[in-house]
Order: structure tokens, then C-alpha cells, then sequence
């Protein structure tokens, strides 16, 4: 039978104060020679703490289940569906510091809302079924974190590696790293007598075989001598090419990105074939988290909007999408323009918006007399995470028959007067 437990060890168990993981690391700013705008407040382009909801019978108390309750004034007088975020249980000053997390909660509201699967991001030009290849995050083949037993053809690719990513590690983590690895050189150095044994071995077979001999009592070597090592191992010194994924494959290092090295004329380090699931990983290294991050499970977009007087639709819902920065402004004088859609920014604008672009007032010009900033309608067909974290949409604009099914004006001509006078519906991107 079980020993009793204290009533305090009972609380502390069913508290949240030791339920909450520990916080992830901030994103760093990008290293460049030009001027970062970087702002301590500023949304972060993904969570690092946790977020807490309470119920609302306990909301009323302001119990969150932490060792004191939180204000109303900073939860239920401020927001109709309050989320915060820990930064600190207890202060010197015996305060909880909590922050809101309301941006991240209901971004991923919003996202999914958008019934849109995460694309990998070596392929795919649009999820849409029939326009384009979509390669979900999901897939056997990339979504692995340990290595393949089968190398060759029909090797599984992951995302996940034991050994860090050299390429992103600096000159005081390089060192601290090589310390670490030195103890595992007698290992090291175990396996590479292993595999010359196996390598002479595979040529006194083929060598026996080629002759035209029988291989039954053949003298193949199973041993090798200290003379013999050495001489190898000197051989693989002075050869990269082969040394190089050997040492890869022991320490499972991430793919490192791909060095031009016969237009320079020279002989670089080579990890072998890469089994990385997507090229980008090994340009900004491997991602953090799944390839997927948690905002949506689906796999494919194989499903149709289904309205509930016109039927089945070919095309998705449309989102309205804010106007952050007008085409040719800022530094550079970029021809897109920056927008926010369902809380993310993207520039990456189809050619079938450019028609509604060009007519949007502020598009061009700045227009501060535009209530809540210039929108238009799009249709959102992309969705990746690259390695930092972020999430980058592909939008498109809207078809004029999808805007007319939700009452957007000038958009009627193909589309009945009685199925546009009953379609309104309310949803997130109606409040962006």
C-alpha cells in the first residue's frame, strides 16, 4: 500500500507551480552589417512560455492555480477571454510577473481556422489539390528523427540530429564542442579499425571472386595489425572524401551547407550524403521543433468549403488581409507590399492580386484617412516554417464568385442576388 501523502506535497502536486515547462530561448536578432529594428515588446514569431487558461468559475476568483491569485484589472477588466503567461512565480518583491499571451492564442485560433496544412518546405507550390504538389510535414519519409538502417535507395529523411549544426555555432562553442568530443576518440578510433577490417575484407572477396576462386576457406582478414591501422588512418587523413562522412555519421552532426568548393579549387571537408528532409536545413540549420510547430495536424487539404445555399465550392473561403506597408516604401523600394493575414506577415503576393492591388486605396501611397488601415480579399495557399520558427504564407487574391458568396460588394456578376443577400457569416478575419 501506498504511504500517505501530506496535504502539502498534495497541493503542490496538483499545482501548477511545478507544471509549467521551462521557457524556451528567445530568437536572436539577424547578424548584419545594416541596421536591425528590433523591439523588446514586439510580438515574438513564436511563443516561449506556456499559456494559462483558467476556468471561469475560478477566473471570477482570480485563482490560476499560482501560489497567489492575479488581478482582475490585468485579466477580466482587460479581455473578454483572458490568457497570460508566466515570466516569473515569485519576485523580491512578492508579485507574480505574468504578461498576456493573447497574441499567440489566438494566432493559432486564427490559423486554424484557415484549415490549411503545413507544406514541407522542399516542394509544393500551393496546397490546393490539382494546382500544384503539396508535400505535408507528416509524411513517412521526412518526418523521422532517428537515421535509416538503409542508405541507399528509399532512405528515410529527418529533421533531428544528436550532434549540433556547425555552421551556427560560434568560435567559443566550437572549442567548448571539440573539448567535449576529444574523450570520444578511443571510441572513434575503435570504429575506423571496424570498418578498414570490413573494407579489406570486401576487397579480398571481390579480389578472390574475380580471380575466379572458391571463397569457402578462403584466408579472409578479420584482424588487423597496429602497422596496418596506422597506414590507413593515414590514408584517410589525407582524404577527406572519405574521412569526412565517417566522422559525420559518428557524431551525427547536422547537414552542413554545401560549399562550391570545385569553383574555388579546393578540397573542402565532406559529410557524405545528406538524409536532411529539406535543403533549407542545412542553410539556416535544423529546425527547433517539428517541422509543423503545432499549428495544424492535417495532411492534406483534400476537403471542400460546402456553402450551406450554392453547395460545394471549388475555392476556400477568402481572408481579408491587412495593408502593413505600401508597395515602394521603406528601405529599398520593394514592389510587393508588406500585409498581415490571420495574424502573420508575408510579402509574397500572387499575380492574380495585382488587379485588386493596384485599386486598393493605400496601396501605393500611404492613406491615413482609410479606417482601420487598406485591406482586400486573398486566398491563402502556402503555408511553411522555416528553421528560426516563422511562419511564411503564400497568399493569393480571391476569385470574384468566392468574395461574392460572403457579400463583398462589386463582386456580384456571376453570382445569384439570393444566395449573396443571405451569406454573411462572422468569423476571425472579419475582426483583423
Amino acid at each position: 500500500m501506498a504511504a500517505r501523502i501530506s496535504p502539502t506535497t498534495n497541493l503542490l502536486r496538483k499545482s501548477r507551480l511545478f507544471a509549467l515547462p521551462s521557457s524556451l530561448s528567445a530568437p536572436s536578432p539577424s547578424l548584419s552589417s545594416n541596421y536591425n529594428f528590433w523591439s523588446d515588446t514586439a510580438t515574438l514569431p513564436y511563443p516561449t512560455k506556456a499559456t494559462i487558461e483558467t476556468p471561469p468559475a475560478s477566473l471570477a476568483r482570480g485563482d490560476w492555480g499560482l501560489k497567489r491569485p492575479l488581478p482582475a484589472k490585468s485579466t477580466i477588466n482587460s479581455s473578454s477571454n483572458p490568457l497570460v503567461r508566466i515570466n516569473h512565480l515569485d519576485t523580491y518583491e512578492h508579485i507574480t510577473d505574468f504578461h498576456s499571451a493573447n497574441d499567440h492564442a489566438l494566432t493559432l485560433q486564427k490559423y486554424q481556422e484557415l484549415s490549411l496544412p503545413i507544406s514541407s518546405t522542399t516542394h509544393g507550390t500551393s496546397s490546393l489539390v490539382g494546382s500544384g504538389r503539396h508535400t505535408s510535414v507528416f509524411e513517412s519519409s521526412t518526418d523521422n528523427i532517428t537515421a535509416s538502417g538503409d542508405q541507399s535507395a528509399g532512405k528515410k529523411l529527418r529533421y533531428r540530429f544528436k550532434g549540433p549544426w556547425l555552421a551556427g555555432m560560434t568560435e567559443v562553442e566550437f572549442q567548448r564542442y571539440l573539448k567535449k568530443v576529444r574523450k570520444q576518440k578511443p571510441e572513434f578510433l575503435r570504429r575506423l579499425r571496424e570498418i578498414i577490417i570490413e573494407n579489406k575484407a570486401l576487397q579480398t572477396r571481390r579480389r578472390l571472386m574475380d580471380e575466379g576462386k572458391s571463397l569457402e576457406g578462403a584466408d579472409i582478414p578479420t584482424k588487423l595489425s597496429d602497422a596496418e591501422f596506422e597506414t590507413a588512418l593515414l590514408a584517410l587523413r589525407a582524404d577527406p572524401a572519405a574521412l569526412g562522412p565517417e566522422v559525420n555519421k559518428f557524431l551525427d552532426l547536422a547537414t552542413p551547407p554545401k560549399v562550391p568548393d570545385r569553383r574555388i579549387h579546393l578540397r573542402n571537408w565532406v559529410a557524405g550524403p545528406s538524409d536532411v528532409s529539406s535543403p533549407q536545413y542545412a542553410r539556416d540549420g535544423p529546425p527547433q521543433t517539428h517541422p509543423s510547430a503545432g499549428l495544424s495536424y492535417l495532411r492534406t487539404r483534400s476537403h471542400i468549403d460546402n456553402h450551406p445555399i450554392a453547395g460545394p465550392q471549388q475555392n476556400p473561403r477568402p481572408v481579408q488581409a491587412r495593408l502593413l506597408r505600401a508597395r515602394g516604401r521603406g528601405r529599398g523600394g520593394s514592389s510587393k507590399s508588406m500585409v498581415g493575414v490571420a495574424g502573420f506577415v508575408t510579402d509574397d503576393i500572387g499575380p492574380s492580386a495585382a488587379r485588386d492591388f493596384d485599386s486598393l486605396k493605400g496601396s501605393i501611397q500611404f492613406d491615413p484617412d482609410v479606417p482601420g488601415g487598406a485591406k482586400y480579399w486573398v486566398k491563402v495557399e502556402k503555408a511553411t516554417v522555416d528553421a528560426k520558427g516563422r511562419v511564411l504564407l503564400r497568399v493569393d487574391g480571391a476569385t470574384s464568385s468566392a468574395k461574392a458568396l460572403i457579400g463583398v460588394q462589386n463582386a456580384e456578376e456571376n453570382v445569384p442576388s439570393f444566395i449573396t443577400k443571405r451569406a454573411t457569416f462572422s468569423r476571425f478575419d472579419d475582426k483583423i
